[in-house]
């Protein structure tokens, strides 16, 4: 059985990023009202560069912090592990180096991909699943557990930081955030537990800072957080990291 959070971002969200595409535009064109965001709204850069990136890392230097200390636990257990892919290659599947840009074009794309485009998508998701289960019999009980129960749950969750944004829009906005972060902690799912953990609270925090500084700023951010933990497991391990694609 999945987890809940697996489940539930599935459930408000089953299609992939090019269904996605097409739903926004579609929505943007025919029924703009559905998604209370234009497709440019997070992509201004109202402030200077170096001052939108600052008060981002102030925003998001909790999760970044809990990110850079598990990966100080971590890596010296997989030392051994990484350097025998980096050397000897792997019998189990392909071998993928991440490197500096790689990790740049990934974290980029995963912004794109999760804090916009999905994020969006997911958004029309909530209001489709919401009238489809009894919504149209004015009973809505979709609404009622994002309202009453996962969105409280995350306003504690993350000590109170994304209260403005998970309760300030539609209830729709927030159920779209943990959807399309549900997805986006998911897909690191190969970190194990602690790892799956953090990024759930990685994203969380990518999207107050895209609310308070734009998109273009919460890519900074996971970039930088990217390549400052590139250089610690160059420090530890001796090499670039390795990912093992099982066929």
């Amino acid at each position: 059985m999945p987890p809940l959070g697996f489940a539930l971002s599935c459930s408000l969200l089953p299609f992939g990023f090019g269904f996605s595409v097409l739903l926004v535009l579609l929505l943007e064109w025919l029924a703009p009202h559905v998604i209370p965001f234009d497709l440019s709204t997070f992509w201004a850069v109202e402030q200077p560069l170096w001052t939108a990136f600052s008060g981002s890392f102030l925003l998001a230097w909790p999760a970044m912090a809990g990110g850079l200390l598990l990966t100080l636990v971590s890596l010296p257990r997989i030392r051994h592990v990484q350097r025998q892919l980096a050397w000897q290659g792997s019998a189990d599947g392909q071998v993928i180096k991440l490197g500096p840009v790689r990790l740049v074009l990934q974290s980029a794309l995963e912004e794109i991909l999760f804090r916009w485009l999905l994020f969006y998508a997911a958004i029309a998701g909530a209001v489709f699943v919401d009238f489809l289960v009894l919504g149209f019999a004015d009973l809505h009980p979709v609404r009622w557990i994002f309202t009453e129960v996962f969105i409280p749950v995350a306003d504690f969750a993350t000590a109170g930081h994304l209260h403005q944004v998970l309760t300030e829009h539609p209830w729709t906005v927030a159920a779209a955030m943990l959807t399309s972060n549900g997805r986006f902690r998911n897909t690191h799912g190969y970190q194990g537990i602690l790892g799956w953990i953090w990024s759930w609270y990685m994203g969380m925090f990518l999207f107050l800072v895209m609310f308070e500084y734009g998109l273009v700023a919460a890519m900074a951010i996971h970039i930088a957080h990217n390549l400052v933990t590139l250089g610690v497991h160059l420090v530890i391990v001796g090499t670039l990291p390795r990912m093992v694609i099982r066929g």
